[in-house]
């Protein structure tokens, strides 16, 4: 068979995600999101973003990404484990879904064979590394959404790469101390040749309990991916990274993505100094006051509705199970209630490998009116 004829005959579907979301009425809301649109962008990251335009943000920088960037990074990983790291650990990439890109696609050359995500994931833990032709397998949680340790104790190999996520997409579970330093002792006991990476891109978006510890702190052999994109509500600045303990593994990271991206694009890595720095952190505190206000308002209708769902202390969004409500699969109810005139939008949780589910973003403006019609929506 031919190119052409392949291309004649072969579906490319699109997830789930970008399917209801393209499906929503004209009239509808969207609490599909999973970015900060309609939260105001910090003025120092326009500001540094538009300074940079006339000193040096319109060339080319290294491979790796802007020293600068990976500089102030590498000071603040350093306060959160207390390894010293320079910015020969950070590779800079264009956002979080890149720098898993590439650490996965490195490991894979370097003769990792499985991969390990959660049961419930964001779907590019699943295909990204499908696409190395690395083996694929999801690990237990638990009913809270914590790591299953006994169930992923009896799967685990020393060769491994565990994938996790804290805090969480789309569940909003943000690990304690205690759930990590088990995670950790389990990891080290067992996972003597593999590694962890760390999807942190929510770290700082933590809205009640104690503040967010990087995994890194707890166990050496984690690769830490992050970015700006949520903290900073400029997803589509598309400004990510990667830490690595071992520079030589920075190294070999850097040289895999040059082949993807060349470089990062230098205007906005100067944009995201400010944030990394602190310089943004009233702004991002006052995201939290409001992503905390937005979760208790979505919690109260859930509760008049008896939707079970376990309470998200972290990033934006809220995973409720309408199994009882809705049946086994929630898409065609997504669907048809992002079509329907004054509708709204929620995200099917086989989007996120749990089909019972549904996906709520706590991160608009219009969530009370979108609840008000996700409730109707619910008692018709």
């Amino acid at each position: 068979m031919t190119i052409d004829e392949r291309l004649a005959t072969t579906e490319f579907p699109l997830p789930a995600i970008r399917e209801v979301n393209m499906a929503k009425h004209a009239t509808g809301i969207s609490l599909g999101l999973g970015e900060l649109k309609t939260f105001p962008v910090d003025n120092k990251i326009i500001e540094a973003m538009n300074a940079s335009l006339l000193n040096g943000g319109t060339s080319y920088t290294q491979n790796a990404g802007l020293p600068e960037l990976r500089r102030v990074v590498a000071a603040q990983q350093e306060k959160q484990d207390g390894y010293s790291y320079t910015e020969e650990n950070v590779v800079v990439t264009v956002g979080v879904q890149n720098a898993v890109y590439t650490t996965v696609k490195t490991l894979s050359l370097l003769g990792a064979k499985r991969v390990l995500v959660p049961q419930v994931n964001f779907g590019i833990y699943k295909k990204i590394p499908a696409e190395f032709g690395l083996e694929v397998c999801t690990y237990p949680l638990t009913t809270d959404f914590g790591v299953d340790i006994n169930g992923l104790s009896a799967m685990l190999k020393p060769d491994d790469i565990i994938i996790i996520n804290s805090p969480g997409n789309p569940t909003g579970r943000v690990f304690s101390a205690e759930e990590q330093q088990q995670l950790a002792d389990l990891l080290r006991e067992k996972l003597t040749e593999g590694y962890v990476i760390s999807d942190e891109i929510y770290g700082r978006l933590v809205y009640e309990g104690a503040p967010f510890r990087s995994f890194s702190n707890y166990f050496e052999r984690t690769i830490v991916v992050d970015g700006i994109s949520k903290s900073g509500a400029v997803a589509g600045l598309r400004v990510g990274w990667v830490i690595a303990r071992t520079a030589r593994l920075a190294k070999a990271i850097t040289s895999n993505n040059a082949t993807i991206i060349s470089t990062p694009p230098t205007a906005n890595q100067f944009a995201a100094i400010p944030v990394v720095e602190g310089e943004t952190q009233s702004t991002i505190d006052n995201y939290n006051i409001i992503l905390k206000r937005n979760r208790d308002l979505v919690t109260r209708v859930l509760d008049r509705l008896y939707i079970p769902y376990v309470l998200p202390t972290g990033s934006f969004y809220i995973f409720p199970d309408l199994k009882d409500f809705v049946g086994e699969n929630t898409k065609e109810f997504c669907l048809s209630l992002a079509k329907k005139e004054n509708g709204v939008v929620v995200i099917p949780g086989v989007a996120f490998g749990a089909p019972n589910h549904i996906r709520i973003s706590l991160a608009s403006a219009e969530i009370e009116e979108g609840m008000r019609r996700f409730e109707k929506a619910m008692c018709s």
